[in-house]
């Protein structure tokens, strides 16, 4: 074989490799960019299940379901494990504010909506404390979500105790029959006197009901007593009402100026994002613009040169 073919030979084999390497490289770095993007967009959607992230608090109205689907979004696509981290956690955290909304008769936090009357569905102190564990490994204790998780189980706590408290004074008042006096009724019915309106409230009520009519009906002087119990009741239980209330009523306030940032921090983003979007779109009319310029340049050079070309060849056909 003669050298100058092995030199050709050489040759092609080196460019055919630094092309090789060019095109590998060139595809590694498009791989690097697609996986950046991707973890960009995932982490873009956990985001989006907070109404705030660095205060901890999620969107109102998603569910677990949410969680997971993302969680499987990320292992389709083969997505950073933690991002699939973050998103387990964030669950685990999401999970104990539903365990918390179950404690009462209506949710107690939703969004950044705190309520401002909450009433425990009935003594619960087991599944408070259970609640209460799972927030000491949270995440999110710090954040504010977690100190509103905390303060509303530190509610669910007191009301649970005086729930507990008023259902054993009830049974006693109607365990005690015919020997039952006016003086046992109108310290029993103190505790139950500050519970908050509700369905457990309710029950205990209607079960000392035949105890109270019988002391009403057994003395006029009793019904008296019991007409002023009663109002006394009210009034405690509206004390109570009132000191609990007034924690959260403080509490909705500063929520609402949160709301009141992150919905003007939406307004200078979604501002940014029209200005970039006009950006782009002005850059993609240029960029056209230049293309049909260029486009239409080369079409009349090409015209240009075919007539000379045209005229070339006539001038040779009469010199013949």
């Amino acid at each position: 074989m003669k050298k100058k073919t092995i030199g050709w030979i050489l040759l092609g084999l080196v460019v055919f490799g630094a092309v090789s390497f060019a095109s590998y490289h060139i595809y590694q770095e498009k791989m690097i960019q697609s996986e950046k993007a991707n973890k960009e967009m995932l982490n873009k959607r956990l985001t989006e299940l907070y109404e705030d992230q660095q205060s901890g608090y999620f969107k109102p109205d998603i569910s677990s379901a949410t969680f997971d689907d993302l969680a499987t979004e990320v292992k389709n696509q083969r997505g950073d494990s933690r991002t699939l981290e973050d998103i387990a956690q964030a669950k685990q955290n999401f999970e104990i504010q539903i365990r918390l909304n179950d404690l009462f008769e209506r949710d107690v936090l939703n969004g950044l909506d705190l309520s401002a009357h909450p009433v425990l569905k009935e003594p619960k102190e087991n599944q408070i404390q259970t609640v209460k564990e799972q927030l000491k490994e949270s995440s999110a204790k710090e954040k504010e979500w977690g100190q509103d998780i905390a303060m509303l189980l530190s509610i669910a706590e007191t009301q649970s105790k005086d729930f507990s408290s008023a259902e054993n004074d009830v049974e006693n008042l109607v365990n005690k029959g015919s020997d039952l006096t006016l003086s046992d009724y109108l310290t029993g019915v103190k505790t139950l006197a500050v519970l908050p309106d509700g369905k457990f409230k309710q029950q205990l009520l209607d079960k000392l009901a035949p105890v109270k009519n019988q002391l009403a009906n057994e003395n006029a002087n009793f019904a008296t007593q019991i007409q002023q119990s009663d109002a006394s009741m009210e009034n405690a239980k509206k004390n109570y009402q009132e000191r609990q209330a007034k924690v959260l009523a403080e509490r909705n306030k500063e929520l609402t100026v949160l709301k009141k940032e992150l919905m003007k921090k939406q307004e200078t983003y979604d501002s940014y994002k029209d200005a970039l979007e006009s950006l782009e779109d002005s850059k993609k009319e240029e960029s056209s613009r230049k293309e049909a310029e260029d486009s239409r340049s080369h079409d009349s050079d090409s015209h240009t040169s075919s007539e000379s070309s045209d005229s070339n060849s006539s001038e040779e056909a009469e010199d013949d």
